[in-house]
């Protein structure tokens, strides 16, 4: 499964999140050895991508034209209004 992101290099924070929320988009961390990535995933490609993938699986995360072979460890949904909050990849 290949999902496509693009690298987040400003807008840290809580309310940085909130505004890429509200934009349809989400934030994301891929951790590596001795390399964390902060990246940004669509919303909507990745419910999508989610119906196909589970934690745990491999995925090919291509970040601004890179391509990178991950787990996808985690993810994060506000529960009142099912909306992705926040996803973590791990480096293979």
């Amino acid at each position: 499964m290949t999902i496509n992101a693009t690298l987040r290099k400003d807008d840290f924070g809580s309310a940085g999140s909130r505004r890429l929320i509200r934009q349809g988009l989400f934030p994301a961390e891929v951790y590596g050895k001795g390399k964390n990535m902060h990246i940004v995933l669509n919303a909507h490609d990745f419910d999508l991508a989610l119906r196909k993938i589970k934690v745990g699986d491999k995925v090919e995360l291509v970040v601004d034209g890179k391509s990178c072979n991950c787990i996808f460890k985690d993810l994060q949904e506000n529960i009142m209004t099912g909306t992705l909050v926040h996803a973590d990849f791990q480096l293979v």
